[in-house]
């Protein structure tokens, strides 16, 4: 896909995961020190099981939550990249309904279409406002919305957080590049974006201004990550 005339942001990710989809689910257990599924579980406890729901995963990668998912539920995954579209489609997962190519910033849906929508590590590639009025748009009336994305670290753990952060990934990415391993970019890229990156800042009142009543907002693994819970007024 190419990059030209697409946001910074999005360039940096399409550059990032572009080539990934092959190690992609591997890479994941290792940029999180293994803490990705934990996290996932947290959004799956968080969808309530609703038997029958209509799931929308922006951002779905290869499919990793798919996996994880039981239950009587559909899900449709939209993602930046053909790569990952065409990994997770090779899995053939029996509740994923469809995979598209799509930006998270406008979806091709129409409005209350989903009865829940999450995301993961999407959000700080994009405009917070644009991507969660989106998901809101595409959410029925009640329906639940589940995000979670790296943040700059934080709370007791913040030097610890902040070592593997800043110094750990950057050393192992800077390890493979020597291997010659493409993988590496996304392990020396990551520390820079989440630096950069304040998309968690005023998240509550984003997700207001949408339209959603926040229900909860979660610290994961000491402050590597954060998530937020919220519905779709009636």
């Amino acid at each position: 896909m190419e990059s030209k005339g697409v946001a910074p942001s999005k360039a940096t990710a399409l550059r990032i995961f572009a080539g990934l989809w092959g190690s992609y689910d591997a890479v994941l257990g290792y940029a999180t020190l293994m803490q990705d599924r934990r996290w996932k579980s947290w959004v799956i406890g968080n969808l309530g099981g609703r038997g029958g729901a209509t799931v929308l995963d922006v951002g779905c990668g290869t499919c990793v939550l798919e996996e994880m998912l039981s239950g009587d539920v559909s899900t449709i995954g939209v993602d930046l990249t053909d790569g990952m579209i065409r990994a997770g489609q090779r899995k053939r997962i029996p509740r994923v309904a469809s995979l598209l190519r799509s930006d998270g910033e406008r979806l091709p849906f129409k409005a209350s279409s989903f009865d829940a929508v999450v995301s993961c590590y999407v959000v700080k590639y994009c405009s917070p406002d644009l991507l969660v009025s989106e998901m809101a748009r595409v959410l029925k009336p009640g329906g639940r919305l589940v995000v979670y994305d790296f943040a700059r670290p934080r709370g007791r753990l913040w030097p610890l957080n902040a070592l593997y952060v800043y110094g750990g990934l950057r050393m192992v990415g800077g390890l493979l590049e020597l291997m010659g391993l493409s993988v590496s970019t996304t392990f020396t890229e990551l520390p820079g974006i989440i630096s950069r990156s304040s998309w968690e800042e005023g998240f509550r009142e984003t997700l207001v201004r949408s339209g959603l009543t926040p229900r909860e907002e979660k610290v994961l693994s000491g402050g590597v990550a954060v998530g937020f819970v919220a519905d779709k007024r009636t």
